[in-house]
């Protein structure tokens, strides 16, 4: 049974006017693999730090985006410091730093030592290898190694993202089976359309008319999936989560506008 979080409800019932009179401000947020509205207005740095430390986040999240320096992952290295998102190959962009925050802010509470991890979508490989340092995929002792997939529909992009990942934190690379990237349709998961659950946290990067449900199967009692999601006339960041009793509940954020996560 799917249910829908009746937080945003209740509070424009409550709230109408003030909700009516804030419509027009409403904050959207953009993924990568497209072109924004005004880009120029989104500052550029000169270190990964620097930018880092102006992003509208909290400090796990600051800490995390630390352990990644963004300069490897973009191929217009001018750009790297920039809080927009940039060309990489195959038509496709490396999201702007203000996405990847949401991404790692709203899944923190997954992103433990030992926890296990789905990219879906994973594009450059710098969300992927975040993931892989906070879930400690490195680490010696087995019990406290993270596993973390990424998968992208994109061959060149997955050999792209393996190589930068390799040249530039092999440690992530020293248990294969604890942290790989692989070519596959995200709404297939992975394994592909297995029914077993596997994963604490999922990341979805594209936007989605329905929830691909390969994901929801594959997704951990308690587990907590952020997944772009068109509801109504409107696309949102929904936070997703499955109780015991394998009930889904959608809770939607901000607004966003994304690409297709395309059924391959």
């Amino acid at each position: 049974m799917v249910k829908r979080s009746n937080k945003r409800s209740n509070n424009k019932r409550s709230n109408s006017k003030r909700s009516n009179s804030k419509r027009s401000k409403e904050q959207v947020f953009y993924s990568e693999k497209i072109v924004i509205e005004n880009v120029n207005l989104r500052g550029c740095y000169k270190s990964n730090d620097a930018l880092v430390d102006k992003l509208s986040t909290d400090e796990f999240t600051k800490n995390a985006l630390r352990m990644i320096d963004r300069l490897p992952f973009c191929v217009y290295k001018d750009q790297c410091y920039c809080d927009k998102p940039s060309p990489l190959i195959l038509e496709q962009t490396i999201s702007a730093p203000h996405m990847h925050a949401k991404a790692i802010e709203y899944l923190q509470e997954k992103l433990v030592p030992g926890s296990s991890v789905l990219d879906v979508g994973s594009g450059s490989g710098i969300l992927t290898a975040i993931y892989g340092k906070l879930v400690g995929v490195d680490n010696k002792n087995s019990k406290k190694r993270g596993k973390v997939v990424g998968i992208e529909l994109h061959q060149g992009l997955v050999n792209m993202s393996i190589q930068t990942i390799k040249k530039n934190y092999p440690e992530l690379l020293t248990y294969p089976k604890s942290f790989k990237i692989l070519q596959s349709s995200g709404w297939d998961g992975y394994p592909k359309k297995s029914k077993k659950e596997r994963y604490d946290a999922i990341h979805i990067g594209a936007l989605a008319d329905s929830i691909p449900m390969n994901l929801i199967n594959q997704l951990k009692s308690d587990g907590v999936m952020l997944l772009p999601l068109k509801l109504g006339d409107n696309n949102y960041f929904c936070i997703i989560t499955k109780d015991k009793d394998d009930n889904v509940l959608i809770d939607p954020r901000e607004s966003v506008r994304y690409v297709p996560l395309v059924k391959a």
